[in-house]
């Protein structure tokens, strides 16, 4: 069986709201799949967030193209505007990440896009979330998702990429002996096989992780502790779905409130205070940086649980 017939394949490419999936060795991984198929190459800029993990901006660099790095607003996530005035004649693609499980407004970004110009939807840190009514990896022409052990559907490592048959048929040679249609060398892409038979377990544990989060949600909007901290604002017909719930402090008394958030929700920390595209690992590369609007103030980050 191809492994997009997959039952548990079957079922995430119908959770992500796209046609077909390919597995891969992570979600790096498949990003950089992403881009082959593309033909993202040398010269090409493609627009990244300028915040969270810099392995969106790695993969970039890795195909020899250029990150334009975008910082983002109080949303935490790409505004339209923002990719917008990032655009230059390079542009080959954007990568729109759903951070901490926040919406990130995909279908304002590929509205505002010029033809040419593709939209990956980074879907890693999300799951059962929609994005002004659309379900969040649906409506980027791609989209790519890791299943790392901290990330909402876990198999401990791996990642998927998902899109049209016909963009991700020969992406990742799968070298399996068993099918002749195939006889090429395994690729390092490839997510281990035994793995897919984890994935529906992985699915369901999803689901119950993403119903406990946003009951303690509901629980601290409920509470008192929601006078100190507010969430960061969100698209209209959106959900999130929490895998870390940023909280602005409202007033100076919010930071004595802290230990009582922890106790209430889960562990806290800072955001980190360099953005990817101020990484020592980015010093010896192209890249250009739009700072955006920035933030009043940085968010604590909240793992509940």
């Amino acid at each position: 069986m191809p492994s997009s017939e997959h039952p548990g394949a079957v079922e995430l490419a119908r959770r992500f709201g796209q046609p077909d999936v390919v597995f891969t060795a992570s979600g790096s991984a498949a990003l950089e799949v992403a881009f082959e198929v593309l033909g993202v190459g040398a010269g090409d800029e493609v627009v990244v967030p300028d915040l969270g993990c810099p392995s969106i901006a790695a993969a970039v660099v890795r195909r020899g193209a250029v990150p334009v790095f975008v910082g983002v607003g109080p949303a935490l996530t790409l505004s339209p505007d923002d990719v917008a005035a990032a655009l230059s004649a390079r542009t080959r693609a954007v990568v729109a990440a759903h951070h901490y499980g926040l919406p990130c407004d995909v279908r304002g970004i590929v509205d505002t896009l010029p033809p040419g110009i593709t939209v990956i939807e980074d879907v890693a840190q999300t799951w059962g979330t929609l994005a002004r009514g659309r379900i969040s990896g649906s409506v980027g022409t791609l989209a790519v998702t890791s299943f790392g052990s901290s990330k909402p559907v876990s198999l401990g490592g791996g990642g998927a990429l998902l899109g049209p048959p016909g963009v991700l048929r020969g992406a990742v040679s799968h070298g399996d002996v068993r099918d002749r249609r195939s006889p090429r060398p395994s690729s390092p892409a490839r997510l281990p096989v035994r793995l897919l038979d984890d994935l529906p377990a992985a699915i369901a544990a999803a689901d119950r992780r993403l119903a406990a989060r946003r009951a303690a949600v509901a629980a601290f909007l409920d509470s008192d502790l929601s006078a100190h901290f507010r969430l960061p604002p969100r698209p209209p017909d959106s959900s999130a779905g929490w895998t870390r719930v940023p909280l602005y402090p409202v007033g100076p008394g919010s930071a004595a409130q802290v230990p009582r958030l922890r106790r209430t929700l889960g562990g806290v920390q800072p955001m980190h205070p360099v953005p990817p595209s101020g990484l020592p690992m980015f010093q010896d590369f192209a890249k250009r940086v739009v700072r955006g609007p920035g933030r009043p103030a940085d968010p604590f980050l909240v793992k509940i649980g």
